[in-house]
């Protein structure tokens, strides 16, 4: 299964949401709307940087989320923004690139995210997206969302 979403972030220096207070979006995968349960992308603001979000693999167990994977910090959370969340064989990844201008390298901040994990197998086959973000100039616009199953 895999999921592409492109998103127009209001906020153009990377930050992506309004406000550094755990302002987060997550994209669901192989996920169950009734028991709120399966795997994910977390992308979220946290005050380590005003120009950066981190991104994180997730999984979700009766609505309760645990992180699977370090959080990764980048600046690609830009207009335009390609998301590309993949379930296959047991592995869980994530591919996220941005066709804005690229920025000078910094200690810390990546300028694209690749994150990979081995998860548990499961029979479902939904997808969605929560975002907790600001409304205005702190807001996120969804342009495109692709979904295949194979």
């Amino acid at each position: 299964m895999t999921v592409e979403l492109t998103v127009a972030p209001g906020k153009s220096s990377g930050q992506g949401f309004g406000s550094a207070t755990g302002q987060y979006l997550d994209l669901f995968i192989k996920y169950d709307t009734r028991t709120l349960t399966g795997y994910g992308l977390r992308i979220v603001r946290t005050s380590k940087y005003g120009d950066a979000v981190d991104f994180i693999l997730m999984r979700y167990e009766k609505g309760q989320s645990v992180e699977l994977t370090e959080p990764v910090s980048s600046d690609v959370f830009r207009t335009p923004c390609r998301i590309r969340l993949q379930y296959r064989d047991n592995r869980l990844t994530a591919q996220v690139t941005t066709g804005a201008p690229s920025r000078k390298p910094r200690p810390g901040v990546r300028p694209e995210v690749r994150l990979e994990t081995v998860v548990e197998p499961n029979r479902f086959t939904g997808t969605g997206l929560i975002n907790t973000g600001s409304t205005g100039a702190g807001s996120t616009w969804l342009c495109r969302l692709e979904i295949a199953w194979e």
